[in-house]
């Protein structure tokens, strides 16, 4: 989809603007497909069912991503000429140096590499306690119950899902951490309740979120299979500390109001 069609899409007033950047992208469980630009963006992409496109060993991948590439060069100019902004000037090339500097601070920051351990972690579990997919269904088999069966399919489901997720999420926080508003804390509630509202803390809250259920999926596994209660320990450990470490660096994180998710449904009602 080209620059001008984006753009003429992203005029559809019922969008809630926003709602695509503080999401878990789990299009399929989510209620507000209908009121989101990015899943309709995605869903106009005459590519979109194609699966040589998403295979990385496919040359389509790679053409499909250098279109991205330039449709997305295209709008970032596109606007930048409307707002009078010279990408190219010096002031430009500083800002993307500052940028980079950030980007390198945030990428080995603890937090960033705590998240990345766990994703680790979680891919040699699985390696080592679950080596096959198959071996998913074989020990869901075991379990007395059919409630049991559906448990440990759907915690295997949402640990996958949260793997990687969560060290994005924390590495964007962290990357836009010096964006923070300072408070008093003397200030009414709905001061500090504003000051909370930056990309900073929405992007910390949705790795919070992830690891809350990542740590009840896991526990939930435990339920389903207790023998490997002893291999899953440590890394229910390493979410808490992370958990534990996002809500030290970033306290105001849940109080961030995600536009649609954590807001009255009926503000959106047009």
């Amino acid at each position: 989809m080209g620059a001008d069609n984006l753009l003429e899409l992203a005029e559809d007033p019922n969008f809630i603007s926003g709602i695509y950047n503080y999401c878990d992208r789990w299009c399929e469980r989510c209620a507000f497909t209908s009121r989101c630009f990015l899943y309709a963006s995605e869903k106009a992409d005459v590519d979109q069912d194609d699966p040589e496109t998403r295979d990385l060993n496919n040359a389509k991948f790679w053409r499909k991503l250098a279109l991205i590439f330039k449709d997305t060069h295209d709008l970032i100019r596109k606007c930048a000429e409307e707002a009078g902004v010279d990408l190219d000037s010096i002031e430009a090339e500083a800002a993307i140096a500052a940028h980079d500097r950030k980007t390198e601070t945030a990428k080995k920051h603890e937090l960033s590499t705590v998240a990345r351990d766990y994703a680790r972690m979680v891919e040699q579990w699985f390696a080592k306690e679950l080596a096959e997919e198959e071996k998913i269904h074989v020990d869901a088999a075991r379990s007395e119950t059919p409630a049991e069966k559906i448990d440990l399919a759907a915690a295997v489901e949402v640990i996958r899902w949260y793997q990687f997720f969560i060290a994005a999420k924390v590495f964007r926080a962290l990357l836009n951490d010096d964006d923070e508003i300072e408070n008093d804390p003397a200030d009414d509630h709905e001061t500090v309740r504003d000051a909370a509202q930056n990309d900073s803390n929405g992007s910390a809250k949705v790795a919070l979120i992830a690891i809350d259920r990542s740590m009840n999926a896991w526990g939930a596994l435990q339920s389903c299979l207790p023998e490997k209660k002893d291999s899953t320990a440590p890394l229910m450990v390493v979410l808490e500390r992370l958990r534990d470490g996002i809500e030290t660096v970033l306290p105001q994180a849940r109080d961030f109001l995600r536009p649609g998710f954590d807001e009255v449904l009926s503000d959106f009602v047009s």
